[in-house]
């Protein structure tokens, strides 16, 4: 019987948690974050219903209890001569695979494209269409699976456009900041910049990283019940916290943003929370996205479209 894809199923995301999660306590401290990615990661495409999970480490050269521990956990050690970048592990009887560990560098090249890749597809409907059509394609013209390798020159093209990213793991508040403000170095009044993570993960203290570079001498603190502060240095900047805006309607947006423009204006703006806002913002030049690593370190991605903006910052 020839092989077919699957219709998007909501639950692909709900599996991938529950994945992650013994992952997770397979590898210990070795995780620096865990993400899912390939197909059954974007949203409304059919695929082949394996999950794909990228889990940046932060070595490759994997202790054997740790490897014993994932086999524990169902997931064996499968060798590919064509990608010595990453330990693969797969979970499952056979192609289709229930799951797929591609364990690789945090931070490297193999991770960063793993998530420019996902992302695009995740924010481009219509390329996320093209990529479901060519997978179909594949699988129409063969008795089988389609290889990855197939799809190669789809995926050139899409990295090729794709925003440029750059990662660092800190392991204090002190050392979230110093990123922090060696970015700020380089922003000017207009630029925007995103601020996302979960809670606790550090965005006010990257902010007020990036506040004391542009020279504000008063104290920084979460906006979440003004929404906004704006305060006087070598150049004003601007810090919203768009939590409580969450789930507003596109009418109600704007009219809260009478309210929050003048933020933008002849400042550099640090928005928290960025979700809340999604299509009401202005273009960011920078996001930064803050992530749990264990303990006190921080998992800290920055994407931009120039990539000499993020030069020398991990």
């Amino acid at each position: 019987m020839r092989p077919r894809l699957a219709e998007y199923d909501p639950a692909w995301s709900e599996r991938f948690e529950a994945e992650a999660e013994s992952l997770r306590r397979a590898l210990g401290s070795l995780v620096v974050q865990i993400e899912h990615v390939g197909s059954t990661s974007i949203p409304g495409i059919a695929a082949k219903p394996t999950i794909d999970i990228a889990v940046g480490v932060t070595t490759l050269d994997l202790p054997p209890d740790a490897e014993a521990r994932l086999e524990e956990v169902g997931y064996a050690f499968a060798w590919d001569e064509l990608r010595t970048w990453e330990k693969r592990f797969r979970r499952g009887v056979g192609v289709p695979w229930e799951a797929i560990a591609h364990v690789v560098e945090w931070g490297g090249a193999n991770w960063n494209d793993f998530l420019r890749y996902r992302d695009a597809l995740r924010a481009d409907r219509e390329l996320a269409r093209e990529y479901e059509q060519l997978k179909r394609a594949m699988l129409d013209a063969s008795e089988g699976w389609y290889s990855g390798v197939d799809k190669g020159p789809l995926v050139a093209r899409v990295l090729a456009a794709a925003p440029v990213r750059a990662y660092v793991v800190t392991h204090s508040a002190d050392e979230t900041e110093e990123v922090a403000a060696r970015l700020a170095a380089r922003l000017e009044p207009g630029d925007v910049v995103t601020v996302s993570g979960e809670l606790g993960s550090g965005k006010t203290t990257f902010v007020r990283g990036a506040c004391r570079a542009l020279g504000v001498d008063t104290p920084v603190t979460s906006p979440t019940f003004t929404i906004g502060h704006r305060y006087r240095g070598s150049v004003d900047v601007s810090h919203l916290d768009l939590f409580r805006l969450s789930g507003l309607s596109p009418a109600q947006w704007m009219t809260q943003w009478g309210d929050l423009e003048p933020y933008f204006e002849s400042a550099v703006v640090f928005v928290e929370w960025p979700e809340a806002g999604t299509g009401a913002l202005p273009e960011a030049r920078v996001a930064i996205r803050l992530a749990h690593a264990g303990g006190d370190r921080r998992a800290v991605e920055l994407t931009a479209a120039e990539g000499a903006l993020l030069e020398g910052l991990a």
